[in-house]
């Protein structure tokens, strides 16, 4: 059986000890990464498995984290290189960053990451990537692990091809950014509500529903709020915490 744990769950920006969405799952997958997220993994005593990261996309909630990672293993020395997968754009992303940061050695610290950009219908390794609907370009993923499948759909509004990609999954992690009744809001703006979410899961024939990248920053706590809409529609939905760990 497949283990992920829930690194962080908030939306948009970090609430309490609660990081932006980031998990990490066996065979040291690594699903986005949070400015905080190599040091949480570090203080679990995790941060050397991750062998790969997949970033559904660039905004910095969601890949911070890798410019941290990159200049701690320069820093540490060991040799070790880490698997950047991303859209197109990602690696020229982490170079100008890390020139502005460190303009004499930032080849050598981008030299720790091994980069590769990549659109919807690629596959690398155990995932397969999902064109997701954001405000840039934006991959949803579906991984599959000991015969089991994860899917997660990073920052997107629905769409028929998540639904199509989605189907079937044993565990559906999707974003709900915007609360019950800002639906249209959350479609303008790219992302999602619960509502959203446990249609897609819905239609998908999703076997459990975990919702993520919620507004705590912004509105506070909202989960019963937002179990109360999405389980209408999806019963078997549920909020997971930091750290939280599941089975597949």
């Amino acid at each position: 059986m497949a283990r992920v744990i829930f690194l962080g769950t908030a939306g948009s920006t970090f609430s309490g000890r609660n990081m932006p969405p980031s998990l990490l799952v066996d065979g040291g997958v690594l699903l986005d990464c949070p400015a905080a997220c190599p040091y949480v993994l570090a203080t679990m005593g995790r941060l050397d498995e991750v062998r790969i990261i997949l970033l559904s996309h660039l905004h910095p909630d969601h890949s911070l984290g890798v410019v941290e990672l990159l200049w701690h293993l320069w820093i540490r020395g060991s040799g070790k290189r880490v698997e950047v997968v991303g859209p197109r754009g990602t690696r020229r992303f982490f170079e100008r960053m890390l020139e502005v940061l460190h303009p004499e050695k930032f080849e050598t610290i981008l030299s720790h990451g091994v980069f590769r950009e990549i659109g919807p219908g690629d596959t690398v390794g155990n995932a397969k990537a999902f064109e997701a609907l954001h405000t840039v370009e934006a991959l949803a993923y579906r991984l599959t692990v000991s015969d089991r499948s994860l899917c997660y759909s990073g920052d997107t509004s629905p769409s028929e091809k998540l639904v199509e990609g989605f189907a079937g999954c044993d565990l559906l992690v999707h974003e709900a950014t915007y609360p019950p009744g800002m639906e249209d809001a959350a479609l303008r703006d790219g992302h999602s509500t619960p509502v959203h979410a446990a249609t897609i899961a819905l239609r998908a024939g999703a076997r459990r529903l975990a919702l993520v990248h919620l507004p705590y920053a912004r509105l506070g706590d909202v989960d019963e709020e937002y179990l109360r809409a999405a389980r209408a529609i999806f019963k078997n939905t549920f909020i997971p915490k930091p750290f939280e760990e599941v089975t597949l």
